[in-house]
């Protein structure tokens, strides 16, 4: 009898739980090129480049309808490229954050060894990746890009191309 009780429990159990999750599916969403821009005068240490990509979840989703319930989001890539004809100082490290529009900054990747000015860049990204969710509802991020200046001093300014590819997982 016992035994009886403890398989009906968890029967229910299984039941409800599966009762309770939604159907979800998994999209692949990469940003456009963003141009990732840096104003000089820049100095040795850390100089900052920023770039924001507005959007519409109507226009991402458009197989969704009018609501859009975003269950999770992971950033998966992110590239840094320079850009033909600039002639780039010599940078080193990168730390990237990304700042939604209503909630606080995030450090999502990090390039440990110095930027290559001859080719696209990916960055590590970082494994704890937590309320990008609710962030990506937002509908604009600003990816804030602190780079390591190794050259003393440049004075012009600068810009990168950026792509940023998220799997973003929403309800069916």
């Amino acid at each position: 009898m016992k035994s009886f009780l403890q398989h009906g429990l968890l029967i229910l159990i299984v039941v409800l739980f599966y009762a309770c999750s939604a159907e979800t599916e998994t999209h692949t969403i990469e940003t456009p090129a963003l141009d990732l821009e840096m104003t000089g005068p820049l100095f040795q240490g850390p100089n900052t480049a920023t770039a924001t990509w507005e959007y519409s979840l109507k226009e991402l989703f458009p197989q969704s309808g009018n609501e859009i319930d975003i269950e999770d989001v992971r950033i998966t890539t992110i590239k840094i490229s320079p850009k033909d004809g600039i002639d780039y100082p010599e940078l080193g490290k990168v730390i990237m954050e990304m700042k939604p529009k209503n909630s606080g900054m995030s450090r999502i990747a990090l390039l440990e060894s110095n930027f290559d000015t001859t080719k696209t860049n990916l960055l590590s990204i970082a494994e704890i990746q937590e309320d990008f969710d609710e962030a990506f509802e937002d509908e604009r991020l600003t990816f804030v890009a602190d780079f390591d200046m190794i050259s003393e001093e440049y004075f012009d300014d600068l810009s990168f191309g950026l792509v940023v590819t998220f799997e973003i997982e929403i309800e069916k």
